[in-house]
């Protein structure tokens, strides 16, 4: 609705309201007046209300509400105008409010305001039942329903006609007179005007009646979605076609004031219907307000769980699905994995393809009464695209991480097979090279005849069992043979036995463990127990390599003087990053006075499923 076509709308009511309040005749005669009674059709209760001598006459608060009642239509059609792209339940309202507003006229002394009014008194209810038909679109869509509402505005229309036709109200009002002319007589006949009175209050009944029913069998058919927004004004409208059937029924029936007071039921009754249409409109201008909650619910939920049910929350609509856009597949897919087709035009849902930068990012698949509320499913769109684009993001840098985790995993096994390698070229080429001239050595010896000779050769014999004693330390710190030949438990056995300090070894593997994780885990207690036996100061090391069916997990800890800070550069530094190539966690805590701890737990699952952080090294803590 443009401005434009407000300023229009609210200077038509206006202009409207003015004519009315001009028209009204407030004399005191025409203030008792019942043939005046706004709301009463039926020619039957104008008669009974004109033999009441006490009958509550028109008052000012009556009018007050009476304007109050249409202002309400115009404005609540307004209010719904600009909030819906088609414009047609605003427009629909707006017409109603209009007609209840004209009818006004029916308390003015000039006979054509007064024949006005009196036939429109009741044309305000067929816009009400064509918006509860169309409802959310305001568009009907079957012939059976454009048949149903003309024939309801001709229906009411002729009935207005029928009950005046023959019906002079000056004629029969027993207590007081009536000055209303009616223009629409053709002959006073008051018992052709009782039977067509009592005719067409069973034909309002009976059409009252249907239309509870249908309302009740459209609740019944709906989806969850057109349920929640249709029930405020469903509810109103059910109760506003109650109300009108009881007022009927109650200005015949009862007398005294009680007749005049029961026809005051009529303005509450219908004021529902505006409110009904406001409570719908703040309903969804809340969800929007709810945005903010819903980033919050969808920032960390999976693409199947929180994130589409706080979607779902937010717009009130229990079917509504989120599906993901596959590049792969060239296609959207459900948070199962599964290929989807947007909905056809007419199969009763409606998508909404969510798109950054142009590209698709996902899709909204909801109830198509949805559709009624693009404000709010725009604002949706931004916030879910914004969400689905930042997921895409992290998932990419996600896959990087993992990649970059393969390829340090992928370095250290290269790495750790040419340690393997070397030690073994050590061990099998130079080493018995060396071994082999260490025997000539001492063969050359004893052969020698001279004793300074023998005294030579015995020093370079010497030297040369030193050079060899050092090339084992050395292809040992390359990868240590007995790992090899032993396994884990052989190798920390091994190391306690060249360790100065008294070392208590415990192994216990519930499975086999990968060579790059045990070579990783007696790396790290060689580490730990060489920095404790050089630094630490302590009489007791104890090392525990614990193992399941997934993960190893090493423990060193030293009764030493602890308050060790491992440096940037530190051995243990490498450790950390060895330890977290394998997928696995490295820590160090060490106390002042209370001793050293390394523990190092390190998984062996061949495809890591996830990217694990890497806690932070105590700065206060660890082996010097």
């Amino acid at each position: 609705m443009t401005p434009r076509q407000t300023a229009w709308v609210l200077a038509v009511t206006a202009g409207l309201a003015a004519v009315v309040l001009l028209a009204v005749d407030w004399s005191p005669l025409a203030m008792q007046d019942p043939a005046r009674t706004l709301g009463l059709l039926n020619a039957q209760g104008v008669v009974h209300l004109g033999g009441i001598a006490d009958r509550v006459p028109f008052s000012l608060l009556e009018f007050a509400m009476f304007l109050a009642v249409g202002l309400g239509l115009v404005l609540s059609g307004v209010a719904a105008w600009r909030s819906q792209p088609n414009g047609r339940p605003g427009f629909l309202l707006v017409l109603a409010g209009w007609l209840w507003l004209a009818a006004g006229l029916r308390r003015s002394s000039d006979p054509l305001a007064f024949t006005t009014g009196v036939t429109l008194t009741l044309m305000y209810q067929p816009p009400l039942l064509q918006l509860a038909l169309s409802f959310p679109t305001g568009t009907l869509k079957t012939r059976l329903q454009k048949v149903a509402v003309g024939f309801f505005f001709s229906l009411w229309l002729a009935i207005a006609v029928a009950n005046w036709a023959f019906f002079d109200p000056r004629l029969h009002v027993a207590a007081g007179e009536s000055t209303s002319r009616n223009l629409l007589l053709l002959w006073d006949d008051l018992a052709l005007t009782t039977a067509i009175g009592n005719a067409a209050r069973v034909v309002q009944i009976c059409v009252g009646l249907a239309i509870v029913l249908l309302l009740a069998m459209r609740w019944h058919a709906g989806t969850p979605a057109y349920r929640s927004s249709f029930l405020p004004l469903g509810f109103a409208l059910i109760l506003k076609t109650g109300a009108t059937i009881w007022v009927a029924a109650a200005v015949v029936q009862f007398s005294g004031p009680q007749a005049s007071e029961a026809l005051l039921w009529q303005y509450p009754a219908t004021a529902v219907v505006p409110l009904a249409v406001l409570v719908g409109l703040w309903r969804y201008r809340f969800a929007r307000g709810a945005l903010s909650e819903l980033m919050v619910e969808i920032g960390s939920a999976p693409l199947n769980e929180r994130l589409t049910d706080a979607l779902r929350k937010t717009v009130r609509d229990p079917s509504l699905e989120l599906w993901q856009w596959s590049p792969g597949q060239h296609g959207f897919v459900d948070g199962h994995g599964r290929a989807r087709e947007l909905p056809a035009e007419h199969s009763g849902r409606a998508a909404m393809v969510l798109e950054r930068k142009g590209l698709p990012v996902g899709a909204l698949v909801f109830d198509q009464a949805l559709r009624d509320q693009p404000q709010l499913l725009e604002a949706v769109r931004s916030a879910t695209s914004l969400t689905l684009d930042n997921r895409n993001m992290e998932q990419q840098l996600r896959d990087q991480l993992i990649e970059v985790r393969r390829a340090r995993e992928r370095i250290v096994t290269a790495g750790d097979a040419r340690r393997r390698q070397l030690e073994r070229d050590l061990h099998d080429g130079a080493q018995q090279r060396l071994v082999a001239v260490a025997m000539e050595l001492a063969r050359a010896r004893r052969l020698a005849p001279d004793g300074d000779v023998r005294e030579l050769i015995g020093h370079a014999a010497g030297e040369l069992n030193t050079a060899l004693g050092e090339l084992r330390e050395l292809a040992r710190g390359v990868y240590p043979p007995s790992l090899r030949e032993r396994g884990l438990a052989g190798s920390l056995t091994a190391l306690a036995e060249r360790t100065p300090v008294p070392m208590d070894v415990r192994v216990e593997l519930a499975a086999p463990v990968p060579p790059a994780v045990e070579l990783a885990a007696y790396f790290i207690c060689a580490e730990a127990v060489t920095n404790t036996a050089k630094h630490a100061g302590a009489t007791m090391i104890r090392a525990r390599a614990t193992g399941t069916a997934d993960r190893l997990t090493v423990v060193v800890e030293d009764n030493g003087r602890g308050g060790a800070a491992p440096g940037p550069d530190g051995g243990l530094m490498g450790l950390a990053d060895r330890a977290a190539a394998l997928g696995g966690t490295f820590d160090v805590v060490s106390p002042p006075g209370q001793g050293t701890t390394v523990t190092a737990v390190l998984p062996f699952s061949a495809e890591p499923a996830s990217v694990p952080e890497l806690p932070a090294v105590e700065s206060e803590g660890g082996l010097p």
